[in-house]
């Protein structure tokens, strides 16, 4: 006979072999059981409402009131509501990626930071082979061994140079020396740029419900009460499980009905509608060659540069495609300026002088198409193929200078037409070179009321950058001094180097001529503020300078650090 343990046993067996119900429901005599929440007719939403509702269900983990979502949601909208002004838009949206961007930049300079011992804004192969020998040996004695049994001369020194040759990896112009802007090239600021434009932060842009730019608090809220009041089918107050995914099967098949080809990104795509017979050109780089007085208005106020496009005569129109990392101002010039019937900017903004082209600026981008390669024939397969065209041509470049788009040529280190540099002598002319030595495409002083732009368009009072500068300087605002050499270093293009006269205020200036008849320097940059200043813009982001603030002077305004 059995023990009584041996049945329960059997029986624990029997019972935990049946299949589980998924849920059990306690009902009095006479009611009806609920057959569970009915399917949800959302046929008459328009299909951004259908996504606000899919990002709506993406929030919920399990029960939760109305109340609960709605409050989630403007923590949310607290969180991307970042530059002060009530309403979250693309200054927002650019806010955001520069903080990301300044993150990633950090992370990734760190290593160039430990190696430049001098301080002097380079990395060169000797401080690496400095910093090299120290790591090895101090990786040897860290696991515990003798440096000088365990490892040869000869090993140590391949250590050594395996360091080296992996950190210049980073040299790009191939001089044997890491810059922080060749350390922090890693960092895809355009790609994040474009992500948050488009996808947005917490809130996707697809909640900017009447479609003007701004998500608001009141259209959240709006649309929010809209979708839940929709998905509570017993009108409890509380959004179930069972309602959240009867909702979920609902809005799913009203997007897969409407075959909306974004899948799911609600990103607004523009790209022209171009003729069979006319040219498409595709013009990617990170900016234009020369700097202009314009300033245009979007987020950060950043110094407006310009390329030059040069058509030549022909029969056929020509359409422009423009992927710029940063605001550009392209210059439509040469005989057959005419010709160009378009120009779609799809990442940064663009704007025109010249030319009689239309205008159009998109936040769709290349990445967004389903296009990531960036070499100069994948760029145009890859547009062409959005465009149902395979005959797109393409200039890549990382600056665009004067463009040539019967020869599909690049000048990227030569002035632009129109150049309106100052002639200086002493100091002065030593910050002209600098200048130079970042924007060889010179200063353009261009007419606002000549700017075909999709933003408002305005001259600065003040040139931006090292122009601004000198500008500063003839008002007897700031007086320039030379600190000790090596504050920065940069290659001078050939033939812009002038004579720099000798004397107390050139001291600490080297200059050394090249093989090609160029010329490279250090050029320090310090200044002397003597009244309160206006810092010219791009001075605090894009380059440093150094400012001597004597007591009793107020600090320049915008002064970041």
């Amino acid at each position: 006979m059995p023990s009584r343990l041996t049945v329960l046993a059997a029986l624990a067996f029997v019972i935990l072999s049946m299949p589980v119900p998924a849920e059990i429901e306690f009902i009095r005599p006479g009611d009806v059981p609920s057959e569970g929440p009915t399917e949800l007719d959302v046929g008459l939403l328009e299909l951004d409402e259908v996504y606000r509702g899919l990002d709506l269900l993406g929030r919920l983990s399990s029960r939760a009131t109305k109340g609960t979502v709605i409050s989630t949601l403007m923590i949310d909208y607290a969180k991307d509501d970042i530059d002060g002004v009530p309403g979250i838009t693309d200054a927002d949206r650019e806010l955001a990626a520069r903080v990301v961007i300044a993150r990633q930049r950090s992370n990734t300079s760190r290593s160039w930071a430990e190696n430049d011992l001098d301080g002097n804004g380079v990395v060169t192969r000797s401080e690496l082979m400095v910093v090299g020998r120290t790591r090895v040996e101090g990786g040897v004695r860290g696991q515990g061994q003798d440096a000088l049994i365990e490892l040869t001369e000869e090993q140590r020194e391949t250590l050594v140079l395996d360091y080296v040759g992996t950190f210049l990896g980073q040299d790009r112009d191939s001089n044997d020396a890491v810059t922080y802007e060749e350390a922090i090239a890693p960092v895809d600021e355009e790609g994040i740029l474009t992500r948050l434009r488009t996808e947005g932060g917490s809130l996707k842009p697809v909640w900017d419900a009447d479609g003007n730019g701004t998500i608001t608090e009141v259209e959240i809220r709006r649309s929010a009460d809209r979708l839940l009041g929709l998905v509570d089918a017993n009108d409890n107050n509380v959004v179930e499980v069972e309602e959240a995914q009867a909702a979920f099967r609902a809005f799913t098949t009203s997007r897969a009905r409407s075959e909306d080809p974004s899948r799911g990104k609600r990103i607004q795509c523009t790209l022209p509608e171009v003729p069979k017979t006319a040219e498409i050109v595709v013009l990617q780089g990170d900016s234009g060659s020369a700097v202009t007085n314009i300033a245009l208005n979007v987020p950060n106020d950043p110094v407006i540069r310009m390329a030059e496009v040069e058509v030549p005569e022909g029969k056929t129109d020509v359409y422009l495609i423009a992927s710029m990392r940063s605001p550009t101002i392209f210059r439509i010039m040469g005989a057959g300026a005419a010709r160009v019937k378009a120009v779609v900017g799809v990442a940064a903004l663009v704007a025109l002088e010249g030319g009689k082209a239309d205008l159009a600026n998109t936040p769709c981008h290349r990445g967004f198409l389903g296009i990531r390669i960036v070499e100069p024939g994948g760029i145009a397969a890859e547009f062409g193929q959005a465009l149902g065209r395979d005959d797109l041509r393409a200039v890549v470049a990382g600056r665009l200078g004067h463009i040539n788009l019967g020869t599909l040529s690049n000048a990227a280190d030569t002035l632009l037409v129109g150049d309106d540099l100052p002639v200086m002598m002493g100091d002065g002319q030593i910050v002209v070179d600098r200048f130079l030595s970042f924007d060889p495409g010179g200063f353009q002083v261009l007419d606002p009321g000549e700017i075909q732009s999709t933003v408002k368009v305005s001259a600065r009072e003040l040139p931006p950058l090292e122009i601004g500068l000198i500008v500063l300087a003839s008002e007897g605002k700031i007086d320039f001094v030379s600190p000790p050499p090596g504050f920065l270093t940069r290659d001078v293009p050939d033939g812009i180097k002038r004579v720099v006269p000798d004397g107390d205020a050139t001291a600490g200036i080297t200059l050394q001529g090249e093989a090609d008849g160029g010329s490279s320097g250090q050029f320090p940059l310090t200044v002397v503020v003597r009244r309160a200043i206006d810092l010219p813009a791009g001075l605090t982001t894009e380059r440093g300078v150094r400012l001597i603030v004597p007591d009793g002077v107020p600090k320049p305004r915008g002064l970041r650090n």
